[in-house]
This record gives C-alpha cells, sequence and structure tokens, in this order.
C-alpha cells in the first residue's frame, strides 16, 4: 500500500512540476521572482541574493530549486522624484530521476515614482529566455526487463520524443512601497509596508510536449504583501507576510509571520558599529506545509532558512518530511544604518 500510495504520490507531483511555476516558502527572499515591479524598490544602491530549495526527496529524488537574482537603481539622485531599477535573475529547477528541468534568465527594469517622503509607487516589466530540458536515460521500461533484471541495453520500444524545448517569456508588476523613520535617535517605533500585484507568461508561450502535441503555458497572477511594524523602544517587531498565486488550475496562498529581535543596534550616523538581528517564526501554505523559519542579519548580510513539514495527503508517502530551503542576501548600503536614520522601503 505504502508503494503504491509513494507511485501515486510521484505522479501527481510530476503533474504539479508541469503546471506551475518555482515558488520559495521565504518567498520575501527572491522579491524578482514574484513581482519585477520590486525591482530597485529598497533603500540603497545594490542588493543580490540567492535561494535553494529542495522537495520530496523522501519520497523520490528530490526536487531541486537554485536562483540568483540581482538589482540595484539608476538615476536615484539625478531625478527628483523618479528613479528607475534594472535587475537580472535566473533560476533553474530540476525534477526527479530523469532531471526534468527548466533554466530561465530575465532581464528587469521598473520605473519608481516617489510620491511624497513615505510612499513609492513602482512598475517594473521583465523578459527572458527559458528552456525546458530532461535526461531520458534515466527511465526505465517494461521492455527493458530481461527476465531475470532490468537491462538498459535493451531497446525501450517507446515512440515518444525528447528534446529541450527552447521558449521567451514576458511578465509585468506594480508595487506600492511605504516607510517612516523612527520618531527620536534611539526609538525603534519604525513601519514598513509593500503590497503588490504580478502578471507573469503574458504572451502563454506555446510548449510542443513530449507526447507530440503542443501546450500552451498558463498565465500567472500573483499578489504579495509583507510588513514590519514595530513600537516604541521596544526591540521587537513583527513581520507578517501573504503570497498567493493563481496559475490555471492552481491555487497557492502562503501566510508568514516573523518576529524579528533587534540584538544589537547599528550606528545612528556612521555605520562603524555593524548591527545584529535574529528572526523566528514560520509560514503556513495552505492544504500543502508548515515551515518553522529562522532568519540572521549581521550588516548588509542576512541569511534565512527554512523546513516544510507536510500537512497533505502527501505526508503518507513523505512521513511529514517535505524539504529544506536556505537564502542568503547582501544589500548594499549597510541597511542597519538607513533603518536607524531614515525611511526604507524595504
Amino acid at each position: 500500500m505504502k508503494a503504491t500510495l509513494t507511485l501515486l504520490s510521484v505522479l501527481f507531483i510530476g503533474l504539479i512540476g508541469r503546471s506551475q511555476d518555482i515558488h520559495f516558502t521565504m518567498f520575501n527572499a527572491a522579491p524578482m521572482v514574484l513581482n519585477p515591479g520590486a525591482a530597485g524598490v529598497f533603500e540603497g544602491t545594490f542588493r543580490a541574493s540567492t535561494n535553494y530549495k529542495t522537495q520530496w526527496g523522501s519520497i523520490s529524488s528530490p526536487y531541486r530549486t537554485f536562483s540568483f537574482s540581482t538589482d540595484g537603481t539608476l538615476f536615484k539622485n539625478k531625478w527628483r522624484n523618479a528613479y528607475m531599477g534594472a535587475g537580472l535573475s535566473l533560476y533553474r529547477d530540476v525534477a526527479g530521476t530523469t532531471n526534468f528541468g527548466t533554466t530561465k534568465i530575465d532581464l528587469t527594469v521598473s520605473t519608481v515614482l516617489l510620491l511624497d517622503k513615505n510612499n513609492t509607487f513602482s512598475v517594473g516589466l521583465t523578459g527572458g529566455w527559458a528552456q525546458r530540458t530532461i535526461a531520458p536515460g534515466n527511465l526505465q521500461w517494461d521492455a527493458q526487463f530481461n527476465g531475470q533484471a532490468y537491462d538498459p541495453t535493451l531497446p525501450s520500444n517507446e515512440s515518444y520524443i525528447f528534446e529541450n524545448k527552447s521558449y521567451m517569456d514576458f511578465g509585468v508588476g506594480a508595487m506600492w512601497a511605504y516607510g517612516t523613520a523612527a520618531s527620536t535617535i534611539s526609538s525603534f517605533d519604525k513601519v514598513k509596508a509593500q503590497v503588490g500585484i504580478a502578471y507573469h507568461h503574458l504572451a502563454r508561450p506555446e510548449l510542443e510536449s513530449y507526447y507530440g502535441t503542443s501546450e500552451k503555458m498558463y498565465s500567472k497572477f500573483v499578489f504579495h504583501a509583507n510588513m514590519h511594524w514595530a513600537t516604541g523602544y521596544s526591540k521587537l517587531a513583527l513581520r507578517p507576510r501573504i503570497n498567493a498565486i493563481f496559475q490555471g488550475p492552481m491555487r497557492e496562498i502562503n501566510l508568514g509571520m516573523m518576529f524579528r529581535y533587534l540584538v544589537k543596534d547599528g550606528s545612528k550616523y556612521t555605520g562603524n558599529v555593524k548591527g545584529f538581528a535574529i528572526g523566528f517564526g514560520g509560514y503556513y501554505r495552505l492544504g500543502d506545509a508548515f515551515s518553522p523559519s529562522i532568519e540572521i542579519e549581521i550588516a548588509g548580510l542576512s541569511i534565512g532558512y527554512s523546513y516544510d513539514f507536510n500537512t497533505s495527503s502527501l505526508r503518507t508517502a513523505s512521513n511529514g518530511f517535505g524539504g529544506s530551503e536556505i537564502y542568503l542576501k547582501f544589500q548594499n548600503p549597510n541597511p542597519f544604518f538607513v533603518f536607524s536614520r531614515s525611511p526604507s522601503f524595504w
């Protein structure tokens, strides 16, 4: 029975992998994956992050997703009420025994309008090249069973044609950001918030399937929001987060709450003293998984880790163990220095 459930689960996961884009539990650490309008929307000049996620290793060959993105600002000190953001992102997603995967490279540009000292509104466009790949040599077929064991030298007698498929892809997004400065030089009462929407796969690129037919990729709609809320002189801040993805028949809603504790504040003016903070909490993907998480921030460097525990029917095959995720992010200038002295937009 367990073997049967495992097989069915792997087949179900394969269908999901074909129908839905990559996703991260700690979605806040991969802003341009969510929304091209996020490019350049932060208090600084340069930002880079890398994310790695592994899934369902307790069932079969793990599904692995790697992402890297970097973005910065243009004309920030030249234009009075606006500036531009620009970014580059890439990811590689590999699934199962056949290494069925997708490689994607995107360029992103955005325009950020400064509505007032606390509010910005941005619109972004992303576009790039992608390729789907597969390694069919790892597949085993009934015809390759010689009566005693599997023999890879025997013909499979299958008519499937496995070829790499390339396509161009585009998306748009918009985001509102809000930020306030601390009321006094020694207080921590700072509020930041972001709300964004994005629409990916605008042209619904057509992909030839491995069964000789063609299929169009589903367009994807994304809604996301996050907040940092701290009051008075308390070093504890709340960071609620939400991400909702709708792609064809697939729905994913991820709710998160992180508690950030400021262990050591950075310099108010010089930036010579490096700040240090730690965050703890978790995420819940509705109907799918619960993910305890931890985040550590040291000056301009931050690292996060989470682990998915299955809560869906898949837990019968996985024993509840989903997979781990880690991210590493760098931002310049030191966000602790910026955080202390002025409004910021994440």
